[in-house]
């Protein structure tokens, strides 16, 4: 619905399950708010076509497929950028991007939002255990590997 749909909101934003946690010796941003600088910042506001297919990431007898992705593209479909999200929290996973027709090549910029394990996050003890870096994506005929438990956000 991202033709209709103009923006989004979220409750709560800060302390309980909020993005923002605030103690008294300061705030500590989750990794959530970390996503959602990200999407908001990085992607475009034109949402275009994306087709995935994956495998399944299985947890008990609940199925997801392993990849979720979504591209979007400024209002002179010049800039464009891939939101890509990695569910496997143990592996990488192999991808292959292909964008009007042709397989991705060479060398693309990236934010990684990822940590060092898939339990890994933000506390007042460690505010800065998960945070984006930044990354470059080596692509031949269009396959590259994703970080385990990993929001990617591809510069195209």
């Amino acid at each position: 619905h991202a033709d209709s749909v103009q923006m989004a909101n979220m409750a709560p934003m800060v302390n309980t399950r909020g993005p923002l946690y605030v103690h008294p010796e300061g705030i500590v941003r989750r990794t959530t708010v970390h996503v959602l600088e990200m999407y908001a910042n990085l992607l475009g506001g034109r949402v275009g076509e994306v087709f995935v297919d994956a495998p399944d990431f299985v947890h008990g007898e609940a199925a997801v497929p392993a990849l979720d992705a979504v591209v979007t593209c400024d209002d002179a479909e010049q800039d464009w950028r891939l939101a890509m999200v990695n569910r496997l929290p143990d592996r990488d996973l192999d991808c292959t991007i292909v964008v009007g027709g042709q397989p991705l090549e060479g060398t693309h910029r990236a934010a990684v939002l990822d940590g060092d394990g898939p339990d890994a996050f933000n506390d007042v003890d460690q505010p800065s255990r998960v945070v984006p870096r930044e990354a470059e994506f080596r692509f031949v005929e269009g396959r590259t590997a994703l970080p385990p438990h990993s929001v990617i956000v591809l510069t195209l």
